[in-house]
């Protein structure tokens, strides 16, 4: 089965299910996170499945039995937590303008 790395798109062909420790052949960025899973909500930050015990960093690898490699079905989690520096062309990329612009948005008076 293939697989693509949502940190750099890169694509890789694996068999059987994602070790704990998978890194992408490219970037060496780990596979095996929350950011990366199915189960994951990108809204409540947390494990859709109520029975898997919390994990402190979504970004890190880690131990979950319960990790389905795919993207959250409620949306991108990359694109909702770190979009500058986790947005993979798959998730959709932003020009440096348009990075510029929302990180300028987030210190700017609402009330101007």
């Amino acid at each position: 089965m293939k697989r693509r790395c949502p940190k750099c798109s890169a694509a890789w062909e694996i068999k059987g299910p994602i070790g704990f420790r998978e890194e992408c052949p490219e970037c060496a960025a780990f596979v095996h996170t929350c950011l990366n899973c199915r189960n994951y909500d990108p809204v409540r930050r947390d494990c859709r499945i109520p029975t898997t015990e919390p994990v402190h960093d979504c970004e890190g690898a880690n131990f979950c039995e319960d990790y389905e490699f795919g993207t959250p079905a409620s949306g991108t989690a990359a694109s909702r937590i770190r979009p500058a520096a986790h947005s993979p062309p798959a998730y959709g990329k932003i020009s440096a303008e348009e990075a510029r612009r929302r990180f300028e948005n987030m210190f700017r008076d609402p009330e101007s």
